[in-house]
């Protein structure tokens, strides 16, 4: 088996925290340093945790362990290999640090918590990386929360746009599906074990049960802390269980086993930076409702003086669209690309109603 393991990355570095392993040195070097910055403050922030002192991290293009091909999980920017404790980052991930925290989580808890059953680890590891990389807390919480309410129903929003002293206001309501979890997904985060690259799902599924563990990790720990959460594990040892049960969960979160209600729970959960999150990963329902209301006009390089645009997550928070430059560049490119379709359509109508010459 050892023959059908990829090599590692040619470069080297011995960090204080484990052995960094990357395309060139500059790169090792670099990781090394968040290594062994984020090492420690793992360890600080929960309870019964520690490193394997013969840490290992590779820096890849795609995370894998094996050679042949179809063997890397598709979409994952880190991978945890417990059986050779090595850690595995894409090269490109959209946060290498966050990605190397919640990795370092899987890789330092100890016994007590791996009675946290179905997907609920990565829903800690997840927690903790958000704590420890807070520039990147509003894009991961959003991502998270928005997967949890798509599995549960949906999100509904409401785009409302009007220029000052015009008592007119032209009004939008989206609805954002995901993919059809089946029935009572918020029960079955406790059985699947959606972090797992053997367990078979889709992106989506996959997405969505990680969002539900965040949902419960992040409010059980609000209300009982970390430390309260391995208390459960424990008792749960105690007790001669083989995982904690979903009702100590349940309680400890403060939900109910009710779909709509996972769903208002994650609304909730979500305040305006992760709504402006949201809206810069999938700008798409923003820009084209926009953009049909801006049809005529010039966006140039800014947004149009005195408009208000104004977003509402439906029982969560409302934002002002306008100073979102992600959202602007994409209006200009909507805009700019329809004016060359336009020119397009009317250069063939223009070849196709002139004569022809024949010879």
């Amino acid at each position: 088996m050892g023959a059908c393991m990829v090599q590692p990355p040619a470069s080297r570095v011995q960090a204080a925290e484990g052995v960094v392993r990357a395309g060139d040195l500059l790169e090792a070097h670099h990781t090394s340093l968040l290594l062994d910055a984020l090492g420690p403050k793992v360890e600080a922030l929960v309870p019964f945790s520690s490193l394997p002192d013969d840490l290992e991290v590779w820096i890849q293009g795609q995370p894998r362990l094996y050679a042949f091909p179809g063997s890397q999980v598709a979409d994952a920017e880190g991978l945890w290999s417990e059986h050779h404790h090595r850690v595995l980052l894409a090269r490109n991930a959209d946060n290498l640090e966050r990605t190397l925290a919640h990795e370092l989580v899987h890789a330092a808890l100890d016994e007590p918590w791996q009675l946290l059953p179905g997907t609920l680890e990565e829903g800690l590891c997840d927690l903790v990386s958000a704590k420890l990389c807070p520039d990147g807390a509003a894009r991961l919480r959003a991502g998270r929360l928005c997967s949890a309410a798509l599995a549960c129903g949906g999100l509904k929003l409401e785009l409302r746009l009007s220029w000052p002293n015009d008592k007119r206001e032209w009004l939008a309501r989206v609805t954002l599906s995901g993919e059809d979890q089946g029935e009572k997904p918020q029960s079955r985060v406790f059985d699947v074990q959606a972090g797992l690259s053997s367990t078979a799902l889709t992106s989506g599924t996959k997405r969505g049960f990680y969002g539900l563990a965040f949902l419960v990790i992040e409010r059980a720990e609000a209300a009982i802390g970390l430390q309260g959460i391995a208390d459960l594990c424990l008792k749960a040892d105690a007790q001669g269980l083989d995982e904690v049960p979903h009702t100590w969960l349940l309680d400890a979160a403060g939900l109910v086993d009710e779909t709509l209600a996972w769903r208002e729970a994650a609304v909730e959960q979500m305040g305006p930076d992760e709504l402006r999150e949201l809206v810069q990963m999938y700008p798409n329902f923003a820009v084209d409702a926009l953009h049909s209301w801006l049809a005529d006009e010039n966006l140039g390089a800014g947004w149009p003086e005195g408009l208000v645009a104004e977003l509402e997550l439906l029982g969560g928070p409302t934002i002002s669209l306008v100073g979102i430059d992600s959202l602007l560049t994409s209006l200009q490119d909507k805009q700019l690309d329809d004016s060359q379709d336009e020119g397009v359509e009317a250069a063939l109508l223009a070849n196709a109603s002139s004569p022809s010459t024949g010879h």
